[in-house]
């Protein structure tokens, strides 16, 4: 199950995952039913898994959380972002909102 997919709680790059995700599931619309989004949805959720570990990481144990997350380091990109990354697909404006906790 993946978690709340709201624009504003997940990375540009996470954002790109998902809206192609939903742009495959309104294309797709039968063939979500038997597995033809699976790819987009597994880079969704382990875009949305490298995000955790980045925040867990980064955030001290007592402390408020001083530092926000907007774009996603590359060396947490998952296989799915590297891939879009070396085709040039992956299309992000520097001013995108991304995560702001």
């Amino acid at each position: 199950m993946l978690p709340d997919l709201s624009p504003h709680l997940h990375t540009a790059e996470c954002n790109f995952l998902v809206e192609l995700m939903r742009r495959c599931q309104e294309q797709q619309t039968l063939g979500k039913m038997f597995g033809a989004c699976n790819y987009w949805d597994e880079a969704v959720w382990q875009c949305t898994k490298q995000e955790r570990i980045w925040r867990r990481d980064n955030n001290p144990r007592y402390s408020r959380r001083r530092v926000e997350l907007q774009r996603l380091p590359e060396s947490y990109y998952t296989p799915a972002l590297n891939k879009l990354k070396s085709e040039g697909l992956l299309n992000i404006s520097d001013g995108s909102n991304g995560c702001r906790i």
